[in-house]
C-alpha cells in the first residue's frame, strides 16, 4: 500500500492523539458541551463505530455460524473491521468521560457491580464482546474456520454483540425524561442502521482492497452482488424507520419534541435522510449501478456519511431543548457546534480504524477463505 496513505493515517493519529491528550489533561472544558448538551460529537462517534461493529459482527458470522458459505469471501475482513470499529468506538466513549481522574474512576465499574444499571451492563458487556471479537479473528487468521474453538468464539462474539447492543438500546430507550430519544423504538432504529452501516463498511473496504489487489475473484464478485441486494433491503428498512420516527416526532404533542423538530430543519438532519438513506437506496435499486463497483462504493460512502450524521441527530434531538431547572435563563432551544478537540477525537478514531484495517490488508490475507 502507498506510503502516502500510511503517512496520512499517521498524521491523523498524531493530530487526534494531541486532542485526546488535551482532553485527558484539561478535561471536558475543551469540548463545546454544557449541562444541556452533555452528549455530542464524541458520543456520536461511540454510537457510530459501536453500531457499525455490531453490523460487521453479524456479517462475519453468516458463513461460520449460519452456514451461508457464499459469504466466506468477506468474513475475515468483516471480523477485523468489527474489532477495529469496536475498539475505536470504546475509545470515543472513554474520551467522552473527560479527564484522567474520571477515566481512572471507571475501574470501580468492575469492582462495584450494579446489575440494575443498564450503563453498567453496557460497559461490562462491551469489554467482554471486544475480547471475543479478538479471539474469533485469531482463529480465522490461523485458518481454523471449522474448528470447535473457532465456532464457539464466533458464537460467543455474536451473542455478546446482541447483548451489548441490547444494553446500549436500553440506556437510551429508558431515558423517560427525554422522550425525543424515542423510547423503545430506539432498539429498532439501532438495529436496522447498525446493519446498514456494517454492510456499507464491508462493501467499501472490500472494493478498496480489490482495487489495490487488482480485482476480485469470481467467488467474491458473486458474494458482493448478493450483499448489494441485501444492502438495498436494509437501506429500505432504515428509511422506513427514519420516516416513522419523523412522523412520530412531528405528530407528538409532547413539548420535548420541539427539540426534534428544530433539528429536523437543519442540514445535518437532511444529510442523514438524503445522503445516508435516500440517495444510496436509489443507487442500489438501479440494477446497472448496483452491479458496478463504482455504484457500490458511492452508495457505501454516502450511507456511512449519513449514518454518522444520524448518530449526532439522535443525540441532539433529545438535548437541544432544555428541561426542568435547566430552562431557567436559557433560550427555548440551545445551539451546539463541535469544538476542534471534538473533531480531533473523531479524526483519531477514523484514522486508527483505517490504520488497523490497512495493516491487515498489507500483512494478513483478509481475502482468505476455506475451500468448502
Amino acid at each position: 500500500m502507498s506510503k502516502i496513505w500510511f503517512g496520512l493515517l499517521a498524521a491523523g493519529v498524531v493530530l487526534g492523539a494531541f486532542a485526546a491528550l488535551t482532553v485527558v489533561s484539561r478535561g471536558l472544558g475543551v469540548y463545546n458541551l454544557n449541562d444541556v448538551t452533555f452528549w455530542a460529537l464524541p458520543m456520536s462517534g461511540y454510537l457510530f463505530f459501536a453500531l457499525t461493529a455490531a453490523g460487521l459482527t453479524l456479517l462475519s458470522s453468516l458463513p461460520s455460524i449460519f452456514g451461508l458459505k457464499e459469504y466466506y469471501p468477506f468474513a475475515k475482513r468483516a471480523a477485523l473491521l468489527a474489532f477495529a470499529t469496536l475498539l475505536v468506538g470504546i475509545m470515543c466513549k472513554a474520551l467522552d468521560l473527560g479527564p484522567m481522574t474520571t477515566l481512572m474512576n471507571t475501574v470501580w465499574i468492575g469492582l462495584s457491580p450494579n446489575p440494575s444499571s443498564p450503563i453498567w451492563w453496557m460497559a461490562v458487556l462491551y469489554g467482554i464482546y471486544l475480547t471475543f471479537v479478538v479471539i474469533k479473528f485469531y482463529f480465522l487468521n490461523k485458518g481454523e474456520w471449522h474448528s470447535s474453538w473457532s465456532w464457539t468464539a464466533g458464537l460467543l462474539a455474536l451473542g455478546l454483540m446482541i447483548m451489548s447492543y441490547t444494553a446500549l438500546s436500553i440506556v437510551f430507550g429508558t431515558a423517560d425524561a427525554r422522550p425525543a430519544f424515542f423510547g423503545h423504538f430506539t432498539a429498532l432504529y439501532f438495529a436496522v442502521t447498525a446493519l446498514a452501516s456494517g454492510m456499507a463498511a464491508i462493501v467499501l473496504a472490500s472494493f478498496v482492497q480489490s482495487a489495490i489487489r487488482g480485482g476480485m475473484s469470481f467467488q467474491e464478485e458473486q458474494a458482493f452482488d448478493k450483499v448489494a441486494k441485501l444492502f438495498a433491503i436494509i437501506l429500505a428498512l432504515a428509511l422506513f424507520t427514519f420516516l416513522l420516527r419523523h412522523i412520530i416526532g412531528y405528530t407528538s404533542l409532547q413539548a420535548d419534541f420541539l427539540g426534534f423538530r428544530h433539528i429536523a430543519g437543519t442540514g445535518i438532519y437532511r444529510t442523514e435522510m438524503l445522503i445516508g438513506l435516500v440517495i444510496p437506496l436509489i443507487l442500489m435499486l438501479i440494477p446497472a449501478v448496483r452491479k458496478s463497483a463504482a455504484g457500490k462504493v458511492a452508495a457505501s460512502v454516502l450511507a456511512l456519511t449519513g449514518m454518522f450524521a444520524g448518530r449526532l441527530v439522535m443525540l441532539l434531538s433529545a438535548q437541544v431543548k432544555p428541561i426542568g431547572v435547566m430552562t431557567e435563563n436559557r433560550p427555548e432551544i440551545v445551539t451546539y457546534f463541535p469544538s476542534l478537540y471534538e473533531w480531533g477525537i473523531i479524526i483519531l478514531a477514523l484514522s486508527l480504524c483505517l490504520l488497523i484495517y490497512s495493516l491487515g490488508v498489507k500483512f494478513l490475507k483478509l481475502e482468505a477463505a476455506p475451500q468448502s
